[in-house]
């Protein structure tokens, strides 16, 4: 083994290391030399690299998401800090406005504190736009590596590389999702469900959480979210299906009977919420066309009055430009 080759085998087994041990930033410089280092012996693109790639695009995933998690802690904070700023200054103005207390050579000793404070939100903004870019990269750039593991194993037609073709789709959906390009992420996750859907048993997990995560695409997109339910019910089906094969008083049947509960609930969550929406939904159109108020008053009655909940969507956090390109998996095919 060339001295390149012992380097190569190095980086790769300490890259896994540190990213099992959740050491992301750690894993993506080693772990990027080990794909330069594998290009040069193997070639560009070569199948024997595919691995390498696909473990330095999750690291690259995994990192990001870290950064992204830490980036709205942050954000939260600042806002929290500028309410309080806020409240502080409507109480000085309201003692100020007191004609008791009002003097004409007072000092002003809150002007500088306050240009102060202003000048540190100003700084906190600019920071927060540094590092939201930074995080945005991230994503940018793990799905470049994840879409080069994409085309490796695609050489491949062998069971083996084809599951780990559907797994790189997952990450790729994952990143979709990550960054709210939903229609992107259903794109991915469709293709890794009907991978896995013609190789593995109908009770693996894998399909479970593939069902999983292309109902939760489903949920946040804007026309498709009804179709999130009966993926969320195919994933409880390969569950129990699982349970099934299992010896009874495994370990396993334990760890699904405690999954099945939080799926079921999600879908039963989620099904309250659409009933909710396309109540609210009937309202308003009862009440713009004007349809005599009967539907729109038999409505009401089971709607709280106050309660705008119905009408809000959750949405995740906001990272990547939406002004980016969409479909970037043209350019390595």
């Amino acid at each position: 083994m060339s001295d390149k080759e012992q380097r190569a085998t190095k980086l790769l087994e300490e890259g896994k290391r540190s990213f099992s041990e959740g050491k992301y930033d750690t894993s993506i410089s080693q772990l990027s030399e080990a794909c330069q280092l594998l290009d040069e012996m193997n070639g560009s693109l070569s199948l024997e690299n595919g691995d390498a790639f696909f473990l330095y695009g999750e690291a690259l995933l995994q990192y990001a998401i870290q950064r992204n998690t830490v980036l709205g802690q942050s954000a939260q904070a600042s806002a929290e800090a500028v309410e309080e700023q806020q409240e502080m200054e409507k109480e000085v103005k309201a003692e100020s406005s007191n004609p008791l207390v009002q003097l004409g050579d007072m000092p002003d000793f809150t002007k500088k504190v306050e240009e102060e404070e202003e000048e540190e939100v100003v700084e906190d903004e600019e920071e927060g736009e540094e590092t939201a870019a930074d995080v945005d990269e991230d994503f940018e750039t793990a799905w470049d590596i994840l879409d080069i593991a994409r085309v490796i194993f695609e050489k491949g037609d062998d069971k083996k590389t084809q599951l780990k073709l559907a797994d790189v789709h997952l990450c790729l959906g994952d990143v979709s999702l990550e960054t709210e390009k939903f229609n992107e992420a259903l794109t991915d996750y469709e293709k890794a469900i009907e991978i896995k859907k013609g190789l593995l048993e109908e009770d693996n997990r894998e399909l479970a959480e593939a069902h999983y995560k292309y109902a939760l695409a489903l949920e946040l997109s804007s026309d498709k979210s009804d179709q999130a339910i009966p993926e969320l019910q195919k994933a409880v089906a390969v569950l129990k299906k699982r349970i099934e094969t299992l010896e009874p008083g495994s370990k396993e049947i334990s760890e699904i009977k405690e999954l099945i509960p939080d799926i079921e609930f999600k879908i039963e969550e989620l099904s309250n919420r659409q009933a909710s929406e396309k109540e609210a939904e009937a309202m308003l159109k009862a009440m713009l066309t004007g349809n005599n108020g009967t539907k729109a008053k038999e409505i009401s009655n089971s709607t709280p009055v106050n309660d705008l909940s119905t009408l809000v969507k959750r949405k995740v956090v906001k990272s990547v430009d939406q002004d980016q390109p969409k479909d970037k998996k043209q350019k390595l095919d």
